[in-house]
Parts: structure tokens; sequence; C-alpha cells
């Protein structure tokens, strides 16, 4: 059982997409061979929240990475791309409490030694070094602008293409997920029953006339 309910939408989502096929939880860690190894700070495992490849598609947009973020404050991009275009410091060692570091949440993006070791697991899951990144968000804050600068980092995209890897950068709104479904859905001929659980709850509560509508504006 998943214990993100975020990660379960976006699982749902992909595999009602012809030909996408997906594993969650895939745990990648550096390399003890890594120079930069070091066994307090390297030995816990990250993970891969969602991982997809698709039988139909080719290049780069063969394969999704998918970490997910249900923040229920909402995900600041322009918070995240000044946290993701820094550099991977760790807290000074104190007996005071310190938060956690930003760029934890991350490491894979930030951290030289874990983009290595992440591009080498989503090798050895996939056959490719290549992949769309995306970040699934419960919703976005700000404006349309700063959506569209982290998406187009160009400190980030250079970051891997120096570890032999084309990575281009999406952010995935629970919004646009679930918009894209019920769209799915509404352009559908029959009523067959949908293949997930997400699908078949977007089924019922169209069935029940209970009709999901945004007019949220970004930032509100």
């Amino acid at each position: 059982m998943k214990e993100d309910i975020l990660e379960q939408l976006v699982e749902d989502w992909l595999v009602s997409e012809p030909g996408w096929f997906v594993k969650h939880n895939i745990k990648f860690r550096p390399s003890r061979r890594c120079k930069d190894y070091d066994s307090k700070r390297d030995s816990v495992h990250s993970d891969i929240d969602v991982l997809a490849i698709s039988g139909c598609e080719t290049g780069p947009a063969r394969v999704k990475v998918v970490t997910c973020k249900s923040w229920q404050g909402g995900f600041d991009p322009r918070k995240t791309q000044r946290i993701l275009e820094g550099e991977a410091t760790y807290n000074d060692r104190s007996e005071q409490f310190q938060k956690r570091e930003e760029w934890k949440y991350y490491r894979e993006l930030v951290s030289q030694k874990w983009l290595s070791a992440f591009i080498d697991k989503v090798e050895s899951e996939t056959g490719q070094r290549d992949f769309i990144y995306c970040i699934a968000v419960t919703r976005l804050r700000g404006k349309p602008s700063d959506r569209e600068e982290l998406e187009k980092s160009e400190i980030l995209r250079t970051r891997f293409l120096e570890a032999g890897s084309q990575m281009t950068l999406k952010l995935m709104p629970l919004e646009e997920i679930v918009q894209s479904l019920l769209s799915r859905q509404a352009e559908k001929l029959t009523t067959v029953l949908e293949c997930t659980d997400i699908g078949r709850l977007l089924q019922l509560l169209n069935a029940a006339g209970i009709r999901l509508e945004s007019n949220r504006t970004i930032g509100s």
C-alpha cells in the first residue's frame, strides 16, 4: 500500500493513459565508491516516488520521473527555484535544533553525488538517461511566469547535461491531473468502467451529478 495519496493519484493518472507502465518508491543513494561519499550523511536511501515508462513514446518523453509534494500550503515556484539553483550545503554540527536543509527535499537535483546516483538508477530501470522530471503538487502558488521560469531553469538543465543526461522539468498540479482525467472521460463514447481507482471515483461523482469545477486563480 502506498503511503502518499498524491502518489496514488499520479500513478492512476499515468496508467490511465495509453502505453504507460509504472513503478513506485524506487530506492537509490550515492555509491560508496564516490569520492565525496560520507557514510554519516549518505547511507540512508532516498527514493523515486513514481517512475513511468511508455511503450509508445520515444526519446526523453519515453520516461517520466515524478516526485510528489503534497504540501497543504501549496508549492511556491520562486522559492523552490532559489533552493534548486543553490548549493548543497549541510548544517553545521550543533546541539541546538536546526531545521532540515531545504535542498534535501530535492537532493537528486542539487547535490552532484545524489544526482549521479539518481540518473544511474533511472538508467538501470529504463535503459536511458534522458527523461522528464515532474514535480507533482497539490496546488501552485505565485504567478504563471514563476512556474515557467522554474521549468526553464538553465542551471538545472546544465547540471544534468554535465552528468550526461537531458532532463526536462515540469510542474504537475493536482488540478491539471484531475481536469485531464475528466476531459478524457467526457470524450469516451461508452460508459465502460474506468480501470483505476481515481478514474472510478471521478466516474461515480459524475454519475451522481457532482461536478468538479475550479474558478481559482494561481496564488489564491
